[in-house]
């Protein structure tokens, strides 16, 4: 049976590497506790040090493992049994919520994930604030029982670890070339086909750009970009909030509404030659810039700066409120009330 056979050597090939995977993992945790260099306990729980898996014993990434030693650690443990609550990993002093995913009680250290998760996204949102302009950022570490006060460090002890704000492989390079592929499409149909624009172009002349049409191709363009900017730095991918959502249904049902309006335009107006991209998104038909558009075009603007401003530095899409999409919304509403008269 080739078919039989063929599967059973990809399950095989996949068992082999995820083998693979588990000793490569279990060397480099080896590794880190190699490096914990203690400091000398006193006669409570405390914290001795810190190590992780990378060349510099306290550089890290998020979603790296993260070494803590601590003295006594068996008082610990029995402390947080007696009050029912766990041993979590504390940065700055604010509980990350992540508990151990390793406890070794004979050397007595814990292994944790350096994890950002829907729990503690707000306490990473101050220290992973503008990856790009600020790459690094210092942090203390300490760990205790949930609800009470984190461990003292030992006299002497260094518990300070640098977080790497952006992880950069192979697959960020991948990413980047798509996404430059992405940029580099978007502008070409943009400029070298109608796909923004209100007709296909006819006799040798192009048509003017459909304000609708950009400022749909627009939102989409940045929510592409701005989604896998925030994946590739936090690996986070529920980073849409609603109200995106709802910006560009409004830029959509804009386009759809100037989209159905307009063969009745071109049946009784005549053909209007392109007159470069700005002078088509604020000006009319007669070629006389209006209110209207303009006021589409300028909030467009200023929404899209709020926007690229929260994810460059805040890694995050901002939540625009319910006023500011009904202004959206009316803005649109104008734009294709005002489009009907002048046509008809």
């Amino acid at each position: 049976m080739p078919a039989c056979r063929f599967v059973t050597r990809v399950v095989a090939a996949l068992i082999f590497l995820s083998t693979v995977c588990i000793h490569a993992d279990t060397d480099q945790l080896s590794l880190a506790r190699s490096r914990i260099r203690n400091a000398r306990c006193g006669p409570a729980p405390a914290v001795a040090a810190v190590a992780g898996v990378n060349a510099g014993v306290r550089q890290f990434y998020v979603g790296d493992w993260l070494l803590v030693s601590v003295c006594h650690l068996d008082k610990l443990l029995d402390a947080a049994d007696a009050a029912q609550a766990p041993v979590t990993l504390l940065l700055e002093g604010l509980d990350t919520g992540n508990q151990p995913v390793g406890i070794d009680r004979d050397s007595g250290t814990l292994t944790f994930v350096l994890d950002r998760n829907e729990k503690n996204r707000d306490l990473w949102r101050p220290f992973l604030y503008a990856p790009l302009f600020d790459p690094e950022v210092s942090m203390r570490v300490s760990v205790g029982i949930r609800g009470e006060r984190p461990l003292p460090r030992v006299p002497g002890s260094n518990l300070q670890i640098t977080v790497r704000k952006l992880y950069v492989d192979w697959t960020t390079w991948l990413w980047l070339v798509f996404l430059l592929a992405f940029v580099i499409v978007m502008f070409v149909v943009a400029a070298r086909t109608d796909a923004l624009r209100d007709t296909p172009a006819a006799g040798g002349l192009k048509r003017p750009y459909s304000l609708g049409r950009a400022q749909m191709a627009w939102w989409f363009f940045l929510v592409v970009l701005s989604y896998s900017f925030i994946w590739l730095v936090t690996g986070d991918r529920d980073t849409i909030p609603p109200s995106v959502l709802g910006l560009i249904g409004i830029s959509s049902a804009t386009a759809l509404a100037a989209a159905v309006i307009a063969p009745r335009v071109n049946d009784r107006a005549p053909e209007r030659q392109s007159e470069g991209w700005w002078k088509d998104l604020v000006a009319d038909e007669q070629g006389a810039v209006t209110l209207d558009r303009l006021q589409i075009v300028v909030w467009t603007l200023v929404l899209s700066g709020i926007f690229l401003f929260s994810v460059i530095w805040e890694l995050t899409m901002p939540e625009f409120n319910a006023t500011l999409l009904a202004l959206m919304g009316v803005s649109s509403g104008t734009y294709i009330g005002f489009k009907i008269p002048q046509k008809g």
